[in-house]
């Protein structure tokens, strides 16, 4: 009897254990699924589109996958594909990225806040059109973008949680490969421009999915 009690004792600590291990945010990998609204800031007014439409509002579509290194960090990739429009004029963004995840948790881990940091590609494409035009005219350029992220994690069911967030995706926009500012009459500005210049500045703010253990 007492053998049987200490077993049912242990076992009890056990399953109480993996029921607290379970229902916690995810601590070993995730996939993230989400979207929102995308608020560009424009300084000046050297680009087409923006120059026409203003700070056009658009809407922002991502995807992320985590590995937690330990419960606290984490290293993954990143996807958000951005796109703002006043038609016919439309503009998009592809930007693909590794990042790095600090997360503190409390609750028993069942709420966080993150902060993500990853520097990557960003491929931008826009076609304006002027009054009479059927084709429009397309500037295509990619570029190395740097991006920075902050949000706020609960848990929702075993193995989902949902995410508040808040994505901050900069590029060099207007430097050419020898950094310097010229424009299509050959002017040069003869100043070496191979400081960070960000000129178009993209704020996602959204809502995901997580799904993951």
């Amino acid at each position: 009897m007492k053998r049987f009690l200490l077993c049912l004792s242990l076992l009890s600590i056990g399953v109480t254990g993996m029921l607290a291990q379970s229902e916690c945010l995810p601590q070993n990998y995730s996939i993230i699924l989400g979207g929102g609204v995308s608020l560009p800031h424009v300084e000046g007014n050297r680009n087409d589109f923006f120059s026409k439409n203003g700070n056009r509002v658009g809407y922002d579509l991502m995807t992320e996958g985590r590995y937690y290194i330990t419960p606290l960090f984490a290293a993954g990739l990143q996807y958000d594909y951005l796109r703002m429009a006043r038609l016919p004029d439309k503009a998009h963004l592809h930007c693909i990225r590794p990042n790095i995840t600090y997360r503190p948790l409390w609750s028993n881990g069942n709420q966080g806040l993150f902060l993500s940091f990853g520097i990557g590609y960003m491929n931008y494409q826009e076609r304006t059109y002027k009054r009479g035009e059927r084709n429009g005219h397309l500037f295509h350029k990619g570029y190395c973008g740097i991006t920075f992220a902050a949000g706020y994690e609960f848990r929702i069911s075993r193995k989902l949680s949902g995410m508040i967030r808040c994505d901050f995706l900069t590029a060099d926009w207007f430097a050419n490969p020898d950094a310097r500012l010229y424009n299509t009459d050959g002017y040069d500005d003869g100043v070496n421009h191979n400081w960070f210049k960000n000129n178009i500045t993209f704020f996602n703010l959204g809502f995901a999915l997580q799904f993951g253990k």
